[in-house]
């Protein structure tokens, strides 16, 4: 298994959290604080894998500029998770920051895989 595709799974897997999340504030069932800090260092973890993955691949690999796609959606997700659930939404989370944090992860998520298979 490539690099890429080590890439691809945690941060599926760090999709699927979200996922999670996303379900249990439908529910307004509570979750411990922690819960996010997992999700985000999840994700983070899967970013800086896959920008490994491209620094060490070099200018020719088959894959780069999908990959690249993927950094830039996945590295924004990511920096929009931190400023709304970290600073500026801390307690009350709108809908409309959690579809948009969670929608621009998943077309990253989408692009990756057809990066890495």
């Amino acid at each position: 298994m490539e690099l890429i595709q080590w890439a691809f799974w945690v941060l599926a897997a760090a999709a699927a959290g979200g996922l999670f999340f996303g379900l249990l504030s439908a529910m307004k069932v509570r979750y411990p604080s922690w819960f996010g800090l997992g999700h985000g260092g999840l994700g983070l973890a899967g970013l800086m894998t896959l920008g490994y993955a491209l620094y060490s691949a070099g200018p020719d690999a088959a894959f780069l500029q999908a990959a690249v796609w993927a950094l830039g959606l996945l590295g924004a997700a990511f920096l929009g998770g931190a400023l709304f659930f970290g600073v500026l939404f801390r307690q009350a989370k709108p809908w409309w920051a959690i579809v948009g944090h969670g929608g621009l992860a998943l077309a990253g998520v989408v692009v990756l895989f057809f990066a890495a298979y």
